[in-house]
């Protein structure tokens, strides 16, 4: 892997670029899409943070299980955990018609789904940034 500080770095930068979005999303009426973005910025995020202590491949695109991951290293993940797991049904579900029963994601997800994404993802995006704002200045944690 590259440097773990550049890839954490490149991942948190995409993490708070498409944070940036999601209120452009909601404000247009793709509550759906912005459901998804918000799982999307979450997992990014999550995934600068595990790459910087290390971990090369990390597959899950699952919130719970990246929040249990970034836990083993940092217990404030394990706290927030349960806040932003929810995040996890916008990933299927925000996307395809056949996840939902009789309806399409652009009819079932709200202004108010819209919001509570935002809020978790939000959440999530600053725990990573608290987490690496001293090692982002250049420095390698120990091995």
């Amino acid at each position: 892997m590259k440097n773990r500080t550049q890839e954490a770095r490149r991942w948190l930068r995409q993490a708070q670029s498409d944070l940036g979005f999601l209120e452009t999303a909601r404000n247009a009426g793709k509550h759906d899409a912005c459901c998804f973005l918000a799982q999307q910025t979450a997992e990014k995020a999550l995934k600068a943070f595990l790459f910087f202590q290390g971990e090369e491949l990390v597959f899950s695109h699952s919130i719970f299980r990246l929040t249990a991951m970034a836990a083993e290293y940092d217990a404030k993940f394990q706290q927030i955990q349960e806040s932003v797991k929810q995040l996890d049904f916008y990933y299927v579900e925000a996307r395809y018609p056949n996840a939902l029963e009789e309806v399409i994601p652009a009819e079932f997800f709200n202004a108010a789904d819209a919001a509570q994404a935002i809020a978790m993802a939000s959440r999530v995006v600053e725990a990573v940034e608290a987490r690496l704002a001293t090692p982002l200045s250049g420095t390698e944690p120990e091995e």
